[in-house]
């Protein structure tokens, strides 16, 4: 709210303005005295974003909790301090906090219409909680902001996401938060939002800065304990009326412990409840995970197995590999891999762990566990078959025992043979190698036959891969760099700077273990182009030289080119272009002698971006037609596009307006053709610098209006300069900068001098910039290579 104190008296004497809005649901309103020139408004949402929806499918039966919903009720309120609006559901362990949240969240969605943001922060159970800066990139995403979603530091990805949701109503639910330090930076800044966070701890440090509400989360009481289970067992339960009291009493008020319960009375009509009850009086203590306090231990253990005893071995045995499982969700094909079955026998496994409610179905062929359920399932695992993999103090008593496989071995072969296919069909000109899974059979393959296919499954699986590299274990070392490999086609594309980089630190640490110099230096090479993407270039430098020193050691000549090459874009985003250009050149030259077509015409465009900023147009004219030409023959319709609009650049400069314009015109057919919205979206731009140059201000304004809706429609940081350059149309002046690499260019800041700022965030100074989603198939047009 601005204050007009300061306005003078007869001001308000005057002119009498009286407005008012009315209505139950406003949308977006302007109040303006005299608008000279274009006004464009925008809601806060992004054109061609989907509205999240990432709320979980709601449970089943849900009963009781009537005040817990009515303090969530207080988030449906109009706030009161200009803060987003906070509960905290907090209390023990399988109390309910997730499904009392998500079932809230379902029925208050449409009072939240731009959204629900869902994450679960991992803060309790055998896995590593999730960083905020891996949540922001995922909520940034599912915003339409592909670019900030890795770029910079947690608070600059913070400071975007609350500009995202600034305006918007939205819900956002952190659930399974460990720490104050975990949630605060991905609370919204704006009134407009509202927040649940649940966790097993009080986070008393949240409610120093922001107004919380929180709601303490006990167990269930007798009444509704009797009523959840009444519900789920049907007409038996009023036939043994004390048999179930005696049977929530077992369950300690556990809404999780409850619902698996229900399920084995249920699942044995045949039976009394009164003798199944009697099973649980002489089962064990409780999960040791647990803190000394928590008086739930020997009614989880209790209950969990009570379901899980009464399995077949089978079941049981899948059940216990299952938790081992690195990833959040887990799909078929892959759960065949690590129960190394058919995948009729894997359908048949999970059927009968989800009913058992030991497995969850999460929709959309996909399966997860609580994190108890998999705590336990991993100490079962542990007591049956302990790790006789790694190194033993004991004498085994066979003296020549057989190496002992991993349990996730057949799991990691799966993986790391998907990925290399995915990686194939995403960049088919790769370099490749032999794998290290010994050609194991997959019983189950994903479809993988068409692009979308590779990508689609790399999105869904991209997070357990970067897990898989966190085992630290000997037995995958060769693997692991082979897998960090695999996940670069994809990261290249999709721009998932921090798995990218996590990965390949951790694939070094094998590459050391095993003392391959060769697959360090591929991985250095590789890891110093994610740390460039992301705007670290001294550690950058340092990795692209550490690979340089080591395929120099090895005498790898084409290994040694790829990291000059690398290098010399390096060189091009510090300015120094001369340097740059020698390197390309060297690189050229090996290039052309092995054959490697594709990385010819990568390195041909990167020299006529390099001699274009040097004013070399007509090299690199002929540099860029060159490196079209090839690409022609090769069949890559993005790598044409980007090469004909690295041409039009080049001839632009030259001052060809006519050659310029047919360059950038096929690159907005080829970008079309290739499904890069990007590619379209920069040729436009220049082709509106054009126009404005020539005086014809209306086609300049259609130019840049398209231009600006595809750049926002991907979170582009180019559209703020681009919608710059239409309010310069507005105002009577040609545009920001002349269209000239440096000058108004489609690079941030370019025009102006200073960098670009979209969302508080200073976007990258990098050729190229891409904000992508992997479904727009966007590759960057850049000169790094690996």
């Amino acid at each position: 709210m601005t204050d007009h104190s300061d306005r003078p008296p007869h001001t308000a004497q005057r002119y009498e303005v009286a407005n008012a809005v009315a209505g139950a649901s406003v949308g977006v309103v302007v109040q303006a005295g005299r608008i000279d020139g274009g006004v464009q408004v925008t809601t806060g949402s992004v054109p061609g974003a989907e509205t999240p929806r990432q709320l979980p499918v709601s449970g089943g039966l849900f009963v009781g909790r009537a005040a817990e919903l009515d303090e969530l009720g207080s988030l449906l309120r109009p706030p009161t301090a200009g803060q987003p609006r906070i509960v905290l559901l907090s209390g023990a362990a399988a109390t309910g906090k997730t499904t009392l949240a998500v079932f809230w969240g379902h029925r208050a969605a449409l009072h939240f219409p731009d959204g629900q943001l869902y994450v679960d922060l991992r803060g309790f159970g055998p896995d590593e909680p999730l960083s905020p800066l891996t949540v922001l990139s995922g909520f940034l995403r599912a915003l339409g902001r592909s670019l900030a979603a890795e770029s910079g530091p947690l608070e600059e990805r913070a400071a975007t996401f609350r500009t995202a949701l600034s305006g918007r109503r939205v819900l956002v639910v952190l659930d399974n938060a460990s720490s104050t330090d975990q949630v605060r930076p991905l609370l919204p800044g704006s009134a407009t939002c509202a927040v649940v966070v649940t966790s097993r701890r009080k986070l008393s440090g949240l409610g120093v800065h922001h107004a919380v509400r929180t709601v303490a989360l006990g167990v269930l009481g007798d009444a509704e304990s009797r009523a959840l289970l009444n519900a789920a067992i049907g007409e038996r339960a009023a036939v043994e009326e004390e048999s179930v009291g005696r049977l929530a009493a077992h369950c300690a008020g556990l809404p999780l412990a409850l619902r698996i319960a229900a399920q084995r009375v249920a699942a044995r009509p045949a039976r009394s409840i009164a003798s199944l009850v009697g099973e649980l009086d002489g089962i064990g203590t409780g999960l040791d995970l647990f803190d000394a306090d928590d008086d739930t231990r020997s009614t989880l253990r209790g209950v969990f197995s009570w379901s899980y005893r009464d399995l077949p071995a089978a079941v049981r045995g899948a059940f216990a590999l299952l938790a081992l499982h690195p990833g959040d969700t887990f799909d078929l094909p892959s759960a065949t891999a690590l129960l190394g079955t058919s995948g009729a026998e894997a359908v048949r496994l999970l059927r009968r762990l989800s009913d058992s409610h030991l497995v969850d179905d999460t929709g959309g062929d996909r399966f997860t566990m609580h994190d108890l359920l998999r705590s336990y399932g991993r100490e079962l695992h542990t007591a049956a078959d302990p790790p006789t993999h790694a190194p033993q103090t004991h004498v085994h008593p066979n003296p020549n025992p057989q190496p002992h496989p991993h349990p996730l071995g057949g799991l990691y072969d799966y993986y790391l043979s998907m990925a290399d296919r995915a990686g194939r069909v995403i960049m088919p000109y790769r370099h490749r190698f032999a794998l290290a899974t010994g050609g194991r059979p997959i019983p189950v393959e994903p479809p993988m036959a068409s692009r979308a296919d590779a990508l689609r499954w790399m999105d869904a699986e991209w997070r357990t891969l970067v897990a898989l590299c966190r085992l630290d274990d000997p037995v995958f070392d060769v693997r692991r760099w082979q897998l960090a490999y695999t996940l670069r086609d994809y990261f290249y594309l999709a721009k998932h700077l921090d798995g990218w980089s996590e990965s390949h630190y951790l694939a070094l640490a094998g590459c050391a273990r095993i003392g391959d110099r060769r697959a360090e230096a591929m991985t250095r090479n590789n890891l110093g182009r994610a740390l460039l993407e992301a705007g670290r270039t001294a550690e950058a430098a340092r990795q692209y030289r550490l690979a340089h020193d080591r395929f120099a050691e090895l005498g790898d000549e084409h290994g040694l080119s790829d990291s000059l090459a690398n290098l010399a874009s390096l060189h091009r985003r510090q300015g120094a272009h001369t340097e740059a250009l020698d390197l390309q050149l060297r690189a050229l030259d090996v290039y052309r002698r092995t054959g490697a077509t594709r990385k010819v015409g990568i390195t041909l465009r990167s020299m006529a971006k390099t001699e274009t900023e040097l004013g070399r147009t007509a090299d690199a004219t002929g540099h860029a037609t060159e490196a079209t030409t090839l690409f022609s023959a090769l069949g890559l319709d993005l790598d044409i596009a980007q090469s004909a609009y690295t041409l039009g650049l080049a001839r632009q400069r030259g001052g060809d307006e006519v050659s310029a314009t047919r360059a950038y015109e096929q690159a907005i057919e080829f970008g079309r053709r290739a499904g890069s919205r990007y590619e379209e979206a920069r040729a436009l731009r220049q082709l509106g610098f054009l126009d404005a140059a020539a005086g014809r201000v209306d086609a300049a304004r259609d130019r840049w209006q398209a231009s600006l809706e595809l750049f926002t429609s991907l979170g582009a940081p180019d559209a703020g300069a681009v919608a710059a350059q239409l309010a310069g149309l507005g105002d009577g002046r040609p545009g920001s900068g002349d269209g000239r690499p440096g000058s108004g260019d489609g690079r941030p800041g370019s025009g102006d001098g200073r960098p670009g700022s979209i969302g508080g965030v200073l976007a990258q100074q990098v050729e190229d910039p891409v904000v992508q989603d992997p479904g727009d198939l966007l590759v960057p047009g850049a000169d790094g290579l690996g």
